[in-house]
């Protein structure tokens, strides 16, 4: 493939540009670190795949499953389609510091994007992978979750979701295994058939500003979130100024949460729920629900906007919710 040789042998430090146009690729295209990959525009440059792949872009530390993360990479600038098939990905990066903004990725089977620690093989890595950036990218269309962090160690962190759209995703809009340190702000989040933003383990984590019009679209069983996290021993987290509601309406049978900690998975883990506005759609409908589990969780909650729910606040076993000082 022209594209893959051109990639394979550019120097490092190179910004590699792809010429304006739809580009039909039979197989995914494997992508080296300490590189830029540019189009002209996300209308002008379409990446589009055209036979059965696992991914549209893949990192070499991916593709390889590199024992240690691999280099900074920009990716921008362009659109990623899939075809709708199988179990597509449309981006994959195993590296730090990776900056993907203003990125179209539409009708991935799989994820849209998905920042991850383990690769193809499972193996994962045994050093950290921080510090990426996704950003002012729409991804739509997903046929398991919009972005998502793979983490089964403790190696994606502190990294930055902001001003994405994200929307039509098949689970949830926002999935990380791992959200320890990231920053989730200012993404607009709908047609979510789960649940729109899962975030598991916090740990100094802000979720602040995102605006989800609905979540748990057409579900008749099973419990559904508006936001969602479990929480980590130590550093505090806050999840501030959320805008949450359920524009299309809900389903009987199925139980929606609005925003819930579900556990503290050891020690005491601490939340601050500040400023969000919700508007529920029915009187089975909670609001704010609080749990620590066999561990504690220690939460403030202030200044929340609360109206259309049944139950405002649910304090659980294992959580003591405050209003802060």
């Amino acid at each position: 493939m022209t594209l893959q040789r051109a990639i394979d042998s550019s120097p490092a430090g190179a910004a590699i540009e792809f010429q304006g146009g739809t580009c039909l690729l039979t197989k995914g295209l494997v992508l080296l670190g300490d590189r830029t990959y540019t189009g002209d525009s996300t209308t002008g440059t379409i990446l589009k795949q055209d036979g059965p792949a696992s991914y549209v872009l893949a990192t070499r530390s991916y593709v390889d499953s590199s024992p240690a993360t691999g280099d900074p990479l920009t990716i921008q600038d362009l659109t990623v389609a899939c075809n709708g098939s199988g179990r597509t990905d449309g981006i994959i990066v195993l590296n730090w510091q990776t900056d993907v903004e203003h990125v179209d990725v539409s009708d991935c089977g799989g994820s849209g994007i998905v920042d991850t620690s383990a690769g193809a093989s499972g193996r994962v890595i045994t050093n950290t992978s921080v510090n990426s950036r996704f950003e002012n990218n729409f991804i739509s269309g997903s046929g398991q979750y919009g972005f998502e962090v793979i983490d089964p160690a403790d190696a994606v962190t502190d990294g930055y979701l902001e001003n994405n759209q994200i929307a039509g995703s098949g689970l949830d809009a926002v999935h990380l295994d791992n959200a320890g340190g990231w920053d989730i702000s200012g993404n607009h989040l709908y047609n979510v058939a789960h649940s729109a933003i899962v975030a598991l383990r916090l740990y100094g984590t802000t979720i602040s500003g995102n605006y989800i019009e609905d979540f748990g679209s057409g579900q008749r069983s099973g419990t559904w979130y508006g936001i969602v996290g479990t929480a980590q021993d130590g550093n505090g987290s806050t999840i501030v100024g959320n805008k949450i509601f359920n524009d299309q309406g809900e389903t009987a049978g199925a139980r929606y949460v609005y925003l819930a900690i579900t556990q503290a998975n050891s020690g005491t883990g601490h939340v601050a729920v500040t400023g969000n506005v919700i508007m529920g759609d029915r009187a089975g409908d909670v609001g704010l629900s609080f749990a620590g589990g066999t561990a504690k969780l220690s939460a403030t909650a202030s200044g929340n906007a609360i109206t259309g729910v049944g139950r405002p606040r649910a304090v659980l076993p294992g959580a003591s919710v405050t209003a802060g000082s």
